[in-house]
């Protein structure tokens, strides 16, 4: 038995020999051949079984082995560990091969160029430098909650949650390519708010390092989107990522947590996602539809371990069950700090940035939207080009007189404005820059000269623009922000005129890798927007129906307005109500979608309506356009009256919602209405009378006020005292409350839940608030903690009353806390705070650390006549301390 012992051993691991040492078959023939222990013959047999497979021809090379006896048995065992190990070795070189080529592949289709890295960059200057960082956001998973605003206006600081950490891009990139990093981590953003901009830099700092010990595969949901038959995740990984095929099996089945996987645009499927009904699959080889395995993916049955990185508008991010995301992200955009690097960096000279700057800066609503990084881009290239094109004719555009806006008690547009204020003019300058000095074959002549011939140059384009913003229409009708050649063609558009005009900087193109077609989108949904709003309003001042140009790939909606409009079009003799039909049927869009999909279309429609913004685009709309549509008697530049009592009445409307009604306070800001100061009044009146029936103003809209107080920039002091106005109210009324010197909230339900978000105020970067009262505001020892804390990093507020409170002594040992370190708190007021001799003993100790407190009333506390004497004593040894105090 001895003697034939190698001979059995292959016998009993047969199966093992087959199952694990197929692979290794070719070298396996070359050595035993060399050694003698196989001949041609035997070669010639084994080979001859290839046709059956790798496996079939190893248990050939078996059966030779024992049909020829044990020494050449015992050569094959002597031989086998080398001969794997050898192996190994090649294909752990060859992998290395195509990690590398997989690497570069990826750096080359990653590259960053969009608005958030610079113009002007020197030669030789690392990414690094060309960007303007940005700020996150990160908290352990996420708390679902509906939209119903434009998410434009959600943007900045004011809006972080009391959850957040903040961080930024080195600390994403490090937790989710550390080995450590499983489950979905979710990444949600406005729109140009830089999320591809993160995922290109990921993939790119991830292709230039050697140690990181992930593998990336970025894959986009416009190109998921392609896909229509059903197919298995090995597939589609392996047709998309082809130079990873030979391996790609290997890599996912061993260790799939060596993968992060990226899918980017979750708000761009075009699949729904059921989570609950989606068949459980763990194969990645079995076939099924695109969204099961997305939706597999994401609950972790494929590739279980394997990291997942999602981003998404913030509108989608509910598609995603939220007790499947570990980690979230949010991208806060720019703050102010940032916003004036951005523009440093992007305009051509200090001096145009200055500006530039200044412009921005000295208009709140300008200021509020430039948080948002593809915003900064567009009003830096309208300022920075188009800013010195506003109006056509000279003797307006040297009118100019900030003095004129200085002295308004709203910061609304003027006839002597020379810079673009609100949006709609903002937009039409950079439509106007992008025609004048990007455009390919523009170049030609000075900007004086350019200037000159803008008329000329918008009006041979109108057809293109026109036929850009009938697509751009339609899209906005569908909720479609991904257009295909097919669209381009059906709109007859021309796509190398667009590639000369308004790819590079309006459109932006993506060739999808997995077929090879061709996809466009806008390079900011507000472009989007903005060119359907031009393109009806022309239509509408033409007389004409915007739906009519839009081809019959339309959903029903679409239809059934083409066949009402159609008819009404019939009706001749009634052009002023069809037009003011027209614009309502516009402005129903908005109120139609609580989402706040459509919002800044009809701003931008209500926008152009103005015949001084108009005038921007000099040469696109009919030199002589039915102006008895519009009923502007007696002068041709007011704003047609009919569509300001439009947006009054809706304002008046019982039904709509709070977040619509702000939306009509933005319409006629665009309008430019001059109401709207009378609006401001009438807040200021109400707010003055300080109502004892606080039930009354329960529904009062904080979000319209917030948006006044923006266009209020001599406005320093806001008294809110006794409005009913609870924590949610206070989150409304984010975006300008750090812009005060003085806040006054006292006698209003705050509680310590209004305290949290009272902290993110004094934690802005942008806080200016000085003093801080929140009289009887119900905060307790619990609210009095949160505002320690914040207080511990502001640097701004020096007077802080909050009588009536119920601290405590806890709340006490809290500001005794804040004041061994604050040195900015020079006056606090107590006043029946329920705190006693306990109390003021800890608040004694502490202000032995502190000196520059300079005031500190304690009226009405339950101190004794010891306490009191305590602390009239300790008062003589601080002559520069005022404390009051009785019993």
């Amino acid at each position: 038995m001895a003697a034939r012992a190698c001979c059995t051993e292959i016998q009993q691991r047969r199966v093992e020999l087959v199952e694990n040492y197929s692979i290794h078959l070719t070298r396996l023939l070359d050595v035993l051949f060399n050694v003698g222990a196989l001949t041609e013959e035997d070669l010639s047999l084994i080979r001859g079984s290839s046709v059956r497979g790798e496996r079939d021809c190893m248990r050939v090379l078996l059966d030779v082995l024992i049909g020829r006896g044990e020494e050449s048995c015992r050569a094959f065992l002597y031989i086998l560990p080398s001969v794997q190990d050898e192996t190994l070795q090649i294909g752990q070189i060859s992998r290395q091969e195509h990690l590398k080529k997989h690497k570069e592949i990826l750096s080359r289709e990653h590259s960053l160029v969009d608005y958030l890295s610079i113009r002007r960059h020197t030669l030789g200057q690392d990414e690094a430098g060309r960007l303007t960082d940005i700020t996150f956001s990160r908290q352990a998973g996420y708390a679902s909650s509906s939209q119903c605003r434009h998410e434009s206006t959600g943007v900045g600081d004011a809006f972080r949650t009391c959850a957040d950490e903040i961080c930024v891009f080195r600390d994403v990139y490090g937790s989710l390519l550390s080995s450590q990093s499983s489950g979905v981590n979710m990444l949600s953003g406005v729109a140009g708010s830089g999320k591809t901009t993160v995922v290109r830099r990921l993939v790119r700092e991830w292709a230039a390092e050697t140690t990181s010990p992930k593998i990336v595969l970025p894959l986009s949901f416009r190109e998921l989107n392609l896909i229509t038959q059903e197919q298995s995740l090995q597939d589609l990984l392996s047709d998309h990522y082809i130079h990873l095929k030979p391996f790609l099996h290997d890599f996912l089945n061993s260790k799939p947590t060596q993968f992060l996987l990226i899918l980017d645009g979750l708000d761009e499927f075009c699949y729904p996602l059921n989570f609950e009904h989606t068949p459980k699959c763990s194969d990645p080889e079995r076939v099924m539809p695109i969204q099961s395995i997305v939706v597999n993916l994401i609950k972790g049955n494929l590739l279980p371990g394997m990291s997942v990185f999602l981003t998404s508008r913030p509108h989608a991010v509910s598609k995603v069950p939220p007790v499947l995301v570990s980690q979230y992200y949010s991208l806060l955009g720019f703050s102010v700090v940032q916003q004036k690097q951005y523009f440093e960096k992007n305009c051509s000279s200090p001096e145009a940035a200055a500006a530039v700057w200044a412009s921005v800066s000295s208009h709140k609503p300008l200021l509020l939207m430039c948080h948002i990084p593809a915003f900064c881009w567009i009003v830096s290239t309208a300022l920075h080009d188009g800013g010195s094109c506003l109006y056509p004719d000279p003797v307006n555009a040297k009118s100019g007189d900030q003095e004129g806006l200085d002295k308004a008690d709203l910061q609304v547009p003027s006839e002597v404005s020379s810079k673009p204020v609100t949006i709609t003019e903002i937009y039409c300058c950079f439509v106007k820059s992008i025609m004048l000095f990007h455009a390919q074959g523009r170049s030609e002549g000075s900007h004086h000269t350019r200037l000159q011939h803008a008329s000329h140059v918008l009006a041979e384009m109108q057809p293109v623009l026109k036929s850009l913003g009938a697509m751009a229409f339609k899209g906005l009708l569908e909720r479609r922000f991904i257009f295909e050649s097919s669209d381009i063609n059906s709109f007859n558009l021309d796509s190398t005129k667009l590639s000369q005009v308004f790819l590079f900087e309006i459109l932006k193109e993506d060739r999808a890798s997995l077929t090879l077609e061709k996809g466009f989108h806008f390079l900011h949904t507000s472009v989007q927007e903005f060119l359907a709003a031009l393109y009806y309003v022309l239509q509408s001042l033409s007389g004409s129906d915007a739906f009519s140009g839009l081809k019959p790939r339309t959903g029903r909606y679409l239809q059934s307005a083409l066949k009402q409009m159609g008819s009404a079009v019939n009706k001749f003799s009634r052009p002023r109500r069809l037009f003011c039909r027209r614009i309502k049927k516009a402005l129903r869009c908005g109120e139609q979608h609580q989402s706040g999909h459509m919002d800044l279309f009809c701003r931008f429609v209500c926008g152009l309506l103005v015949p001084r913004t108009r005038r921007i685009l000099n040469g696109f709309f009919p030199d002589e356009p039915k102006m008895h549509l519009l009923r502007c008697e007696p002068s041709p530049d007011l704003t047609p009256p009919f569509l300001l009592h439009l947006l009054h009445s809706q304002l008046q409307s019982s039904t709509l919602c709070p977040e619509r009604q702000v939306n009509v306070c933005h319409c006629l800001y665009e309008a430019q209405d001059p109401g709207l100061s009378q609006r401001l009044q009438g807040w200021m009146k109400v707010l003055s009378q300080q109502a004892s029936d606080q039930s009354s103003s329960v529904n009062r809209d904080w979000s319209e006020l917030a948006f006044l107080l923006q266009l209020s920039p001599d406005l320093q002091v806001l008294h809110l005292d006794a409005q009913g106005l609870d924590a949610d109210g206070i989150r409304r009324l984010l975006p300008v409350l750090p812009l005060f010197s003085t806040l006054s909230l006292g006698q209003n339900p705050l509680g310590s839940e209004g305290a949290a978000v009272l902290s993110l105020v004094l934690r802005s970067p942008d806080c200016c608030i000085e003093r801080l009262w929140v009289v009887a505001t119900g905060l307790g020892c619990e609210g009095l903690r949160i505002l320690a804390e914040a207080l511990k990093e502001n640097r701004t507020v020096t007077d802080l009353r909050m009588a009536i409170n119920k601290i405590g002594d806890a709340g006490a040992g809290y500001l005794a806390d804040l004041l061994r370190t604050n040195r900015t708190l020079t006056d606090i007021r107590l006043r029946d705070n329920l705190v006693t001799d306990k109390g003021a003993e800890i608040l004694m100790s502490a202000l032995k650390e502190n000196t520059t407190l300079k005031y500190l009333w304690l009226f009405d506390n339950k101190f004794t006549k010891d306490g009191v004497r305590k602390l009239k004593e300790f008062a003589k040894t601080r002559p520069n301390l005022d404390i009051k105090v009785c019993i």
